[in-house]
């Protein structure tokens, strides 16, 4: 969480410099729910339909993890009934931190790292190799009991990318996995990202950090939220 905090601060920053070099150049971003201008007074405008996906995703999930609350295995079953992919694997963190993954949903990957968890599934699961270099969207977690909150939290990102919300895209994705794993003390993280990856960046964290807002906010209805938010730093910190 402090690490999201940190990038979210190194991100505004950088981004007010650049805007101050670009001088009253307008800039413009577009993703596919949200238009974002920019001017040399750091003015933002922002799209409403995103906003409006978001309270959509809130009030769907809040009724669905509701009706799981005290049984999260049973919510894993719903998950698998309604065709999701997901698995459970022993010591998926340490094969996910290779991948610069975390633990939950992991949105479709290409290259080298779709390749090696497609044939590390396979092997797994003990079926003909998959030779492919896609894979789709899927839930991984680490084998045994899974948290209701974890499961929250995996699947307000699965709905998000299902609603086609700013930031899910592959593109977004792998700018937003690139930054997290690199030094976050570093003022220079952002210097060689163009005005669209920072606000492509921009928008994959702030679906990171609502999924763990979301996850959080459900902890103070439900249970002791210094656990919950303990829980969510010490899977973000080992996946950094």
């Amino acid at each position: 969480m402090k690490f999201l905090k940190d990038l979210k601060k190194c991100y505004l920053e950088f981004l007010l410099k650049l805007v101050k070099k670009k001088d009253k150049e307008d800039l413009l971003y577009k993703s596919s729910t949200t238009k974002r201008t920019m001017n040399s007074s750091a003015t933002l405008k922002l799209s409403t339909q995103t906003e409006q996906k978001k309270k959509e995703i809130d009030e769907t999930l809040e009724n669905l993890i509701k009706e799981y609350i005290n049984t999260p295995e049973k919510l894993m079953k719903y998950m698998l009934n309604q065709g999701m992919k997901v698995y459970q694997l022993k010591n998926a963190n340490k094969l996910l931190l290779k991948l610069g993954e975390q633990e939950g949903f992991i949105t479709p990957l290409r290259g080298k790292k779709a390749l090696t968890l497609n044939m590390f599934l396979s092997s797994i699961l003990e079926k003909k190799i998959n030779i492919s270099f896609k894979t789709g969207e899927m839930f991984i977690f680490n084998d045994g009991k899974v948290e209701i909150y974890t499961l929250a939290r995996a699947l307000y990102k699965y709905y998000g990318f299902k609603r086609n919300m700013p930031g899910y895209d592959y593109k977004s994705q792998e700018i937003y996995k690139k930054v997290y794993r690199s030094d976050s003390n570093k003022k220079s993280i952002f210097g060689g990202f163009s005005l669209n990856q920072l606000y492509a960046c921009k928008e994959a964290m702030a679906r990171d950090m609502e999924s763990i807002n979301f996850a959080i906010s459900l902890s103070e209805k439900y249970a002791g939220s210094k656990n919950v938010l303990k829980k969510l730093q010490d899977d973000n910190s080992a996946n950094i």
